[in-house]
């Protein structure tokens, strides 16, 4: 009965996906397809009036290896990019929740002010990561960031370009305070300076991806090569499939350029496209992740031999 239940499930999960067009390319390359499907209705007229526009040799202009090569070459360097930023935002996430916990557990605090300002730079732990996310899509700052920011922050940030740079300067000058207070050793420092870089490295690479696009020529040459394929395509098939043609340049068109769409969507995989990376949900499960933290209430034993080795962590 289960394996019934998974099988329907699984089916009903491919339907679901196979009619989602909002994930789709369709809407970014349905014009190009109507329009090669008119090129090929009309090649179709022409031939019905008895002119030899039939060329079968054109098949063999474009090896369709080869244009296939070259699409797969395209795909598979987007999804490249795409794979790589996807793990460097896990490398952020995972090293945020190090520093958040790092800090939350073993630097003590001997006031209620002193607890609340510990947990004002854990907070600001996830701030970092949501200005690392308004900086690789370069979005405005107000909007996504005044709400996670003390007037005076906000203000010093609106000043500057490297905002997550800022950001971790606020927490690595919290964590010098607590070295000068021997709150914490010199190894648990550079510890906790080690999490920040780590996080700010992977920023950096990811400012590499968005910054660094697949070759113009190479686009354009792919472009150059799918626009003759497809304009050749009827040609081929119109004295065998007659009006079957439009429907054939269009099933062709559309596996062809989807192809290349995708490629172009994942490219960059920080913007706001629906392929690209939910870069709000990572930010948001760091942030949750920071919340939970801060409401968990330590046992009493464990904070009085944290406060007891002030200095000696």
């Amino acid at each position: 009965m289960s394996k019934i239940v998974t099988e329907q499930k699984s089916w009903f999960n491919w339907l679901k996906l196979a009619l989602n067009i909002r994930s789709s390319v369709i809407r970014s390359i349905w014009r190009r397809v109507v329009a090669a499907m008119i090129f090929a209705g009309m090649i179709n007229l022409i031939y019905s009036q008895g002119l030899a526009v039939n060329q079968p040799i054109l098949s063999s202009l474009i090896p369709s290896i080869v244009l296939g090569l070259l699409l797969v070459f395209r795909t598979n360097t987007a999804y490249e990019r795409y794979w790589e930023g996807r793990k460097l935002w896990g490398v952020m996430i995972h090293n945020g929740r190090i520093l958040a916990r790092n800090i939350y557990f073993f630097i003590p605090t001997k006031t209620d002010k002193d607890r609340e300002t510990k947990l004002d730079y854990i907070k600001l732990v996830g701030t970092l990561v949501w200005a690392i996310k308004v900086h690789v899509r370069k979005e405005d700052l107000e909007t996504e960031l005044k709400n996670l920011l003390t007037p005076n922050q906000f203000i010093e940030l609106q000043q500057i370009q490297q905002r997550p740079l800022r950001i971790a300067n606020w927490l690595a000058d919290y964590l010098i305070r607590m070295y000068e207070q021997n709150l914490i050793n010199y190894r648990f420092l550079i510890e906790l300076n080690q999490s920040m870089d780590r996080i700010l490295e992977a920023m950096i690479a990811c400012d590499r991806i968005a910054s660094t696009p697949l070759p113009k020529a190479y686009s354009i040459h792919l472009k150059h090569l799918l626009l003759i394929y497809c304009l050749s395509v009827p040609f081929t098939f119109v004295e065998e499939l007659n009006w079957l043609t439009v429907p054939a340049v269009g099933v062709i068109t559309f596996s062809l350029l989807g192809i290349e769409e995708i490629g172009l969507e994942i490219e960059n995989p920080f913007g706001n496209d629906p392929n690209d990376l939910p870069l709000e949900k990572f930010c948001y499960i760091l942030q949750s992740d920071i919340a939970e933290l801060i409401e968990y209430e330590s046992q009493s034993s464990f904070d009085q031999i944290i406060n007891e080795s002030s200095g000696k962590v």
